[in-house]
């Protein structure tokens, strides 16, 4: 399965959400799962800016897009290429 940006955009929110759940579980734990669940947490935060930082490009320009936790772009800024496109379809 091929890695396009809109992939990686869902696998990178899903490791920070998982991180999240991680580092917010080292407050119900003590001594080693505590420190075993904060090494998670930062290792998922970490994957989750390589998967951004690597697949987040537009698919006609191949130039990075811009990254953050802001509403997934419609077009490349670069290219003004669509990124987004509209499935419409009926039954």
């Amino acid at each position: 399965m091929k890695m396009n940006y809109k992939k990686a955009g869902e696998l990178s929110n899903w490791l920070f959400v998982s991180s999240v759940v991680a580092i917010g579980g080292t407050f119900f734990f003590t001594g080693w799962a505590q420190l075993a669940l904060l090494v998670l947490g930062v290792g998922l935060i970490v994957s989750g800016i390589v998967v951004r930082v690597v697949y987040w490009r537009c698919p006609h320009c191949k130039k990075k897009l811009h990254l953050g936790f802001r509403q997934e772009p419609k077009i490349c800024p670069y290219c003004r290429g669509t990124l987004i496109e509209e499935e419409k379809k009926e039954i």
